[in-house]
């Protein structure tokens, strides 16, 4: 006989949840790599704690880009210039119609 245990999911996010860096660079990172291109891969890292209502800034940018890839970088910086978080992800992108057609 297996045991089994539930998997509790609270909504909503907090400062000190693992996903609130996520839910902040993923659509920025997204934003950078351009429309179309669909996520592969993120990789986040953590720095310094970040408190309810703390002002941050967010950056973003393409570290560099293929024809179906692009590997982009995002950071959230807080009011005292720490890092908070890092987040690299990679995605893919479709190859221009042109290129299709001649590869």
């Amino acid at each position: 006989m297996s045991q089994t245990s539930e998997v509790l999911r609270r909504p909503g996010v907090t400062p000190d949840d693992a996903a609130a860096p996520a839910r902040l660079l993923q659509p920025l990172l997204a934003e950078a790599a351009g429309a179309g291109a669909e996520p592969v891969s993120l990789t986040l890292d953590f720095g310094a704690p970040l408190a309810v209502g703390e002002p941050v800034t967010l950056e973003a940018w393409v570290d560099r880009a293929t024809r179906t890839l692009v590997f982009a970088h995002a950071r959230i910086v807080n009011h005292a210039g720490a890092l908070a978080a890092s987040g690299s992800a990679v995605f893919r992108r479709q190859a221009v119609a042109s290129e299709q057609t001649q590869g």
